[in-house]
């Protein structure tokens, strides 16, 4: 099974549980579209579903549709972008001795 990853804090509503849209149970946790979910219950219904989509959005006259009928549950995108690291190699510092003047 797939585990989510829901750790961003969109994914809590402190104020009010909710009951789950798939198992009635209360709960404050949301899914990306901001519909009541535990996280092991969207995890179940995507491993039960694995290629239906989870609602299919009807075109709106007024808005763009980007994504009619794959609305899944899903994992949270990264949260930096990703970084090209770029080692640079420093010159050999070999141990030296420091010799003091004698008192």
């Amino acid at each position: 099974m797939k585990l989510l990853d829901w750790r961003d804090s969109r994914h809590f509503d402190r104020f009010q549980d909710r009951p789950c849209a798939l198992c009635a149970k209360p709960t404050p946790l949301r899914s990306h579209a901001g519909e009541p979910a535990h996280k092991v219950c969207a995890e179940e219904w995507n491993q039960a579903h694995p290629a239906e989509p989870r609602r299919y959005t009807l075109p709106d006259k007024e808005m763009q549709q980007w994504d009619i009928g794959t609305w899944r549950f899903h994992n949270d995108g990264p949260t930096t972008p990703s970084k090209v690291t770029n080692t640079v190699s420093l010159p050999d510092t070999s141990v030296q001795t420091l010799e003091l003047p004698a008192a």
